[in-house]
Parts: C-alpha cells; sequence; structure tokens
C-alpha cells in the first residue's frame, strides 16, 4: 500500500483518492440543466419562465441551509454516515432525473439535488482538514479546490456531447457520486486510523484547527466572520461575469459556442490554481489575498476594455486563477479558526454557506447600482466590480496585520482587528 505525507506522519494514497472524490460532486448541481435552458422552454412550453429559472437556482438556494444543517448534525462519529446519505439521496436524484417527464418533477429534482449536495458540501472540506496539518493541510486544500473545479471541465464538455442523444441522457453527470460511494470504505475513521503512520506523539498540535486556538483567538465568532465577509466579497466581486458575459459578448457580437470556450476558461485556471497554491503561497508569502485580487481586477478590467474573443478569454483566465488561488487559502483559514479538529466541518459549513449567498446577490448587487447610476451598459458590471475589488484591497491594507489577511501566517493574533 503507498503511503503519502500528512504534515504529522502519513497515511495511505488511497484514502487521499477516496478523500478527494468527494469533490467531485459540489460544483455539480445546476450544471446538467444550464446549457440546456432554452431547450427545455421548447420541450415543455406551458412551464412559467419562473420555473425555468429555477431549475438551477434552486439546488443552490436549498444547498445553503442544507450546508449549515450539515455542520450542525456532523460530529467525528457519524460524518461518514451524513456523507453517505448525502452522496445517496445525490445519485438517487441523479437516477429519477432519467425519468422525468414533467416541469414540476425537474423542479421537485432541483430540490432534492440541493439537499444532498448540501450535506456533503462541508464534509468534503472538513475531513481533509481533520487528516493533514501544516502544510501539507494546505497543499491538499488546493487539491480539493482544484478537484472540484476541474470536474466541471469535464463534465460541461460531457453535458455538451451527452445532449446530442437525448435531453435526459445529460443528467447522468449526476451518477459521479458513484465514484466517492465506491470509495467510502477508504476515507472512514476505522481504517485511516489503522493504517495511519503518526511520527509524533498523538498531543501535538499545529497552527491549524489545534487546541490553542481558543487562546489565539479571544472572539473566533468575530475572526470567523470576517473570514467569511471576505470570502463573500472577493466571490460575489469575482463572478460576476458568469451572469452578465453571455449578454455582453453577444452585444459585441460574439457567438453562443464562444461565450461557453471564454466561461470554460476560468475552470482551467481556477484548477490551476488550486492545485499549484502551495508554490503561489511561497512565493507570494503573507501578500497572497492583495496578489489574487490584483490579478481578478485586472481579469475584470479586460473584460470591460477589450471586446474581442481574445480579451474575454484573457480576462476570465486572470479572474479563475485568482479564485483558484484564494478559495483554498480561505478554506486553510477556517481550519485555523477552528477549536478543534473535530470542529472543521462545522466551521466550513459557516464559510461555504457565504460561498451560496455571494453567488445569489451577484446580480442584486449590480442592478442596485445600475439603478443608481443610471448605467446600463454591458461593461458597467465589470468596471462596477474593479472598483469593489479596490475598496476590498484598501480595507487589506487598512487590516493588514489582521489574521484575515495574512497568507502563510502562523495566525498568532489574538483577534480580528
Amino acid at each position: 500500500m503507498k503511503y503519502i505525507s500528512n504534515g504529522r506522519g502519513s497515511l495511505p494514497l488511497i484514502s487521499l483518492i477516496a478523500l478527494l472524490s468527494v469533490s467531485l460532486t459540489v460544483n455539480l448541481p445546476g450544471l446538467a440543466v444550464s446549457p440546456m435552458l432554452g431547450k427545455l422552454a421548447d420541450i415543455f412550453p406551458h412551464a412559467s419562465q419562473l420555473e425555468i429559472q429555477l431549475l438551477t437556482l434552486l439546488p443552490n438556494l436549498v444547498i445553503i441551509p442544507m450546508i449549515l444543517i450539515s455542520g450542525r448534525i456532523t460530529t467525528v462519529r457519524n460524518q461518514t454516515a451524513v456523507l453517505a446519505a448525502g452522496l445517496v439521496i445525490f445519485l438517487l436524484s441523479g437516477v429519477l432525473y432519467l425519468f422525468a417527464d414533467s416541469m414540476p418533477m425537474l423542479v421537485g429534482l432541483g430540490a432534492m439535488l440541493g439537499i444532498g449536495c448540501g450535506l456533503i458540501v462541508p464534509i468534503a472540506a472538513g475531513q481533509l482538514s481533520e487528516w493533514f496539518y501544516g502544510n501539507e493541510k494546505v497543499k491538499v486544500l488546493g487539491y480539493k479546490s482544484g478537484t472540484s473545479n476541474g470536474i466541471v471541465i469535464l463534465a460541461t464538455v460531457f453535458v455538451g456531447w451527452a445532449a446530442g442523444f437525448s435531453w435526459h441522457t445529460s443528467f447522468t453527470v449526476y451518477l459521479v457520486p458513484v465514484i466517492p460511494l465506491l470509495l467510502l470504505p477508504f476515507m472512514t475513521n476505522t481504517f485511516i486510523r489503522k493504517h495511519l503512520r503518526e511520527q509524533s506523539p498523538s498531543g501535538t498540535t499545529d497552527n491549524s484547527g489545534s487546541a490553542t486556538a481558543a487562546k489565539r483567538f479571544a472572539h473566533p465568532a468575530v475572526t470567523l466572520a470576517g473570514v467569511i465577509a471576505l470570502y463573500i466579497a472577493l466571490t460575489a466581486t469575482s463572478m460576476v461575469f458568469t451572469y452578465y458575459l453571455p449578454f455582453t459578448m453577444k452585444h459585441y457580437g460574439l457567438t453562443t459556442s464562444q461565450v461557453g470556450i471564454a466561461t470554460a476558461m476560468f475552470y482551467v485556471t481556477a484548477m490551476i490554481g488550486g492545485f499549484s497554491l502551495a508554490p503561489f503561497i511561497h512565493i507570494v508569502r503573507r501578500t497572497g489575498l492583495y496578489v489574487c485580487i490584483l490579478i481578478m481586477t485586472a481579469g475584470l478590467l479586460t473584460l470591460g476594455f477589450f471586446h474581442t474573443m481574445t480579451g474575454y478569454v484573457i480576462g476570465v483566465l486572470l479572474i479563475g486563477l485568482g479564485y483558484g488561488f484564494f478559495q483554498p487559502i480561505i478554506y486553510n483559514k477556517t481550519t485555523e479558526i477552528a477549536p478543534d479538529k473535530a470542529l472543521s466541518t462545522k466551521y466550513f459549513s459557516y464559510t461555504l454557506a457565504g460561498n451560496y449567498v455571494a453567488l445569489s446577490v451577484v446580480p442584486l448587487i449590480v442592478e442596485l447600482f445600475q439603478y443608481i447610476f443610471n448605467n446600463h451598459t454591458a461593461d458597467f458590471p465589470y468596471y462596477l466590480n474593479a472598483v469593489l475589488l479596490g475598496v476590498v484591497f484598501l480595507i487589506g491594507l487598512l487590516k493588514r496585520n489582521s489574521f484575515v489577511w495574512i497568507t502563510g501566517s502562523k495566525a498568532t493574533a489574538e483577534q480580528q482587528h
């Protein structure tokens, strides 16, 4: 059996593969439906616009409360059972999608899909943080982000290909939970503890989710709130292109297929960013989040200034790269705040719920500022969010010595300032 380092010894490679396989599922809800909304509107001509929109919105809306429920009910003893339940619900919804023949059934299955995915999301990150330490934990959290973004590339290509056979066939992408279900025995506490090779005393702690966290953070809830607020701000501002790029590119005469190519580039560099997080932090050290903001701001300005296919691809590539770096940095900060590793999943539930909140408020923020400035031009969303990222950057400079903004630090700050 092959082993890999976990920062305090080693554990089976098959266990790492099993733990990462859970991340194959977390970005899938809504994916099979999004490219087919126009086609489904033709298949179900009597469906309302709200029903069509719910096919993509409802899974993500349901995921938010289910993430919080998962974090509250999951313990070290039952996390495998909760994970298995979420995977089974996810897989069952995928099977039922293949037989759906009405819009109400599709909408209902979207809610079921959200329930299953919501139970899985915090555990996918919590399990990794439980078994890895220090730099190895940073590295595998980057792998987790890279895996969840990388599968979207493959799944998008598959959905486009499968739709050529039948609109039902596209939903086979939701059968991916079969993989982590088959690997479930290798990620249980029993299996990992049995094969774990520790090189330091069991009482030793590191700065990540350690028992000393309560001493380092006088008010951990306030510190966590700061991390979540930063996550929401960076996600909402950087992901604006997912809502407005199709309309912008159409406005400037580009085709739907070109929109799909440009959008897919985001996941390419987001995956690269996740898998190369460790060397990135080694180079930028404490300034990682500032560099991410600058990269994403450059991407947004490129989308606003250059109205060619090359310009859009470069802009999205930059946004994806910045996002791919900062997302696992936020994950790692969450584990550092948790009083002990047993609570990592619960803390992740709060942080990851913030991610879905951010995705939900993007159009509301843009519409508010469009109304305030009476500006509805195609490029306004990118300039607006570049400015908002600039504001976040300035706040970061003012708070540069706080735990929230320091990358690669051992976080000796007592609390979020």
